[in-house]
């Protein structure tokens, strides 16, 4: 397995400019297409925007990592935190034809993912969302 990103961030809306670059180059690096990245940033913003206001509930002071490798053609992302504890039973969308804002991006974060699981918590990290994309399909698309 290949590490292309380790990084702490601050836990705010702030630092998601930040992330969002990081991510697209290490995606790129991973050997995505644009549109292919384009999509890990996406789901990888929907992901953290959850943590920073579902999770921490915009407290001041958290931080959350994210972590990208690759193995094989699969791109693999960590996203941890230690907010408020959540389950995959406990995500619930709301239906795509309740036309209203937000409540979106758990069905961002599927449709633009292959595989998307909460681990186990490990000493460090409460919450362990992982998301894989098998960045050969991402080549695909372009």
């Amino acid at each position: 397995m290949t590490t292309l990103l380790a990084c702490n961030y601050p836990a705010n809306t702030e630092t998601l400019a930040t992330v969002r670059s990081a991510v697209l180059e290490a995606a790129t690096r991973a050997g995505a297409s644009t549109d292919g990245a384009n999509d890990i940033v996406l789901a990888v913003n929907e992901a953290c925007m959850n943590v920073i206001q579902h999770g921490y509930r915009f407290a001041p002071d958290k931080v959350f990592r994210i972590e990208l490798s690759t193995a094989d053609d699969t791109l693999e992302i960590l996203l941890c935190d230690n907010g408020e504890a959540v389950s995959e039973r406990q995500l619930k969308p709301r239906a795509l034809d309740d036309l209203r804002p937000g409540g979106l991006g758990v069905h961002f974060i599927r449709a633009l993912t292959d595989t998307m699981a909460y681990l186990p918590p490990d000493e460090t990290w409460r919450n362990r969302l992982q998301m894989r994309k098998r960045v050969g399909l991402l080549a695909a698309r372009q």
